[in-house]
């Protein structure tokens, strides 16, 4: 079920209402007191993004900034750590 925003009249505060598509009033008394009628406004879409679908969103420029950096400074390498314990089928180095 979507979430629809409406703008008061009177004060213009902004109220959400949350209810089903087929279900969706024209208009709603406004929330924050003054009790004038609130009209349906056009809102943007919010979504919540995984952290993955964040990453694959980056601009690709900072793929190759952080090459560069990891090229000037082996210790900024991110899979150095993983690389240090050698090859797990041959067991781990002490």
């Amino acid at each position: 079920m979507p979430y629809y925003e409406y703008r008061c009249e009177k004060c213009s505060e902004i109220s959400t209402v949350f209810a089903h598509i087929n279900e969706k009033p024209e208009t709603v008394p406004c929330e924050h007191g003054c009790g004038t009628r609130a009209k349906p406004i056009v809102s943007r879409l919010n979504v919540k993004l995984s952290g993955l679908s964040k990453v694959e969103r980056l601009d690709p420029k900072y793929d190759k900034m952080v090459d560069q950096a990891m090229n000037k400074d082996p210790k900024s390498d991110p899979m150095r750590y993983i690389n240090r314990r050698g090859d797990p089928a041959k067991g781990r180095p002490d």
